[in-house]
């Protein structure tokens, strides 16, 4: 697994930290140096979209022109026209651009519906004929043939760029291990010893202020998808006779499991208060919550290692683990992983110099560029800690010039550079952060029960795209049965998670949920042995460890 231990991975980091800083040079050097250069080569002009977060300092300049885009012109063997989209408009706008004929010619967004449309309106490019321009990219398929086989369309041709992700679960429970040893509690193993355990952590005073004033967990935002993951409860999965069907059943003991927790007080019966998870961050930051489900986990540094010293700051003894889901009633079952072969560009059919366009997205996927676009220049943003790994040298100075930079290379491969995986974050000389590391490798060990299960058909990004009239009908059942399952959770004996499934199933089939069966099951059968479902997804990151 990735580590900071393995000398063949050093040498190469080692080398790489070198030939980033001789590619680098400064990135401030003189328009004089290069102008004569650019004009005697007459470099091919492209576009290409960039996200706008609203995140660039001013004085940094705009998504067109800043430091980064200047140095991205003086190197790249093409002259590049950035296009800024406004991340949470980015569909739309770029859907009136096609529509206007304005579009860029590369495009890169992470919604994989939008390109989905794209290919249907054939809007987009086959690259099969252009890879021979992106070496590098032609590497990477033979490494990862996953990459082609999510790229690939129905026709057969690919048509899609994409990177391979780090293989980490997209979330993971952590557990007071201080309140275990005092009440004299092990580890759950199934979601039966959960219960008993999160009973025992309202009920037996763990802090031991005096007060019943402590929580089990947490469910609010999406912390309850987590315990959605312990029951396979995600909408769909594959039956014992090969075909898609719904998760009823799975859904009936996630269902169960969250009235208890309700009902016992074993959560803030305020939870859907809690729209963004924030309450019950701060619960768990002031040591009130034995179970902590997160949210999504963009920084394992900061949930490893920072959490931790802020809760300690209030709880000097608290002792915390990552926790393997409990075996429950429908099986044993991983996380959710951050998805491992995530597509994120597309060229446009109309660009008028698609061997440009693959040669831009060669330059930016090399190593070496790929260092300098996401850790900045070392001496000047990152020096090399005695790991020999890149270490911030000022924070402040890295969130003012470069942390607002990374969709300059959203689609390079971080696992292809040792220098830049998130375990070199951790400075091992350190005590705290030596423990984080190691927490983050526990959580890791998790992927590898062979007995585990992925729980939900695939990853989001990789499901089917419906048709725009099974959204409407998708959307409009969603809503009413997350309403009537957050019925069944508060509301009393009345109320049974047993009367919440069944009117949940006369609500899916009362509004058109059927036809959304249909089409699953002729997406499923006509691309059988080209999707990419959750046996595959652990396949691919067990075999990354």
């Amino acid at each position: 697994m990735f580590g900071q231990t393995f000398t063949s991975r050093m040498k190469f980091a080692l080398a790489l930290g070198l030939s980033a800083v001789m590619a680098a040079g400064v990135v401030g050097c003189s328009q004089a140096e290069t102008g004569t250069k650019g004009k005697s080569e007459r470099k091919a002009t492209i576009t290409v979209s960039n996200y706008d977060r609203g995140n660039i300092p001013a004085a940094e300049g705009t998504v067109e022109e800043n430091r980064w885009t200047k140095w991205i012109n003086e190197r790249s063997p093409v002259t590049v026209k950035f296009v800024p989209v406004a991340r949470a408009e980015a569909v739309r706008k770029l859907n009136v651009m096609f529509a206007s004929g304005s579009a860029p010619d590369i495009v890169n967004d992470y919604d994989t519906g939008f390109r989905n449309s794209l290919y249907q309106q054939k809007q987009l490019l086959p690259l099969d004929d252009y890879l021979q321009y992106a070496p590098e990219y032609q590497k990477l398929l033979e490494k990862y043939p996953q990459l082609r086989k999510v790229g690939t369309k129905p026709d057969g041709k690919l048509y899609e760029i994409g990177k391979i992700n780090e293989p980490h679960l997209q979330s993971v429970a952590f557990i007071r291990m201080d309140w275990l040893k005092k009440l004299n509690l092990e580890v759950p193993r199934t979601t039966d010893e959960l219960l008993d355990v999160l009973r025992a952590f309202v009920e037996q005073d763990p802090d031991g202020n005096g007060k019943k004033d402590t929580y089990g967990t947490n469910m609010s935002y999406t912390s309850g998808g987590m315990i959605d993951s312990m029951f396979g409860s995600y909408g769909w999965k594959l039956s014992d006779d090969d075909k898609i069907v719904r998760t009823w059943d799975n859904t009936l003991e996630s269902l169960k499991f969250k009235k208890t927790l309700f009902e016992e007080g074993l959560i803030d019966k305020d939870y859907l208060a809690d729209k963004n998870g924030a309450k019950a961050k701060q619960d768990y930051l002031n040591g009130k919550i034995g179970v902590f489900l997160p949210p999504a986990i963009t920084n394992w540094f900061e949930n490893t290692v920072t959490d931790i010293q802020t809760l300690r700051k209030v709880v000097p003894e608290a002792e915390i683990a990552p926790m393997e889901q409990p075996k429950s009633p429908m099986g044993q079952f991983v996380h959710h992983v951050v998805n491992p072969v995530q597509m994120t560009t597309v060229i446009n059919a109309a660009a008028k110099d698609p061997k440009a366009a693959m040669e831009y997205i060669n330059f930016i996927i090399k190593p070496e560029n790929a260092l300098i676009l996401k850790k900045g220049i070392e001496g000047e943003h990152w020096r090399k800690g005695e790991d020999g790994f890149p270490k911030v040298i000022d924070p402040e100075k890295n969130a003012k010039e470069l942390d607002w930079a990374m969709d300059y290379s959203m689609f390079y491969s971080i696992p292809e550079n040792p220098l830049l995986i998130s375990t070199t974050a951790f400075d091992v000389s350190d005590p705290d952060q030596k423990a984080g590391l190691e927490m983050l490798n526990k959580a890791d060990e998790f992927l590898l029960n062979p007995e585990a299960q992925y729980p939900a058909l695939s990853h989001y990004e990789h499901m089917p795209s419906l048709p725009s009239e099974l959204v409407v009908i998708n959307t409009n059942i969603d809503k009413e049965i997350q309403d009537i399952y957050a019925k069944g959770i508060i509301g009393g004996a009345q109320y049974t998670a047993e009367q919440a499934i069944a009117d949940a199933k006369a609500a899916w089939e009362k509004g058109g949920g059927k036809q959304i069966e249909e089409f699953m099951n002729t997406w499923y059968k006509e691309n059988k042995e080209i999707a990419f479902l959750g046996k595959d997804i652990l396949e691919l990151v067990r075999s990354q460890h």
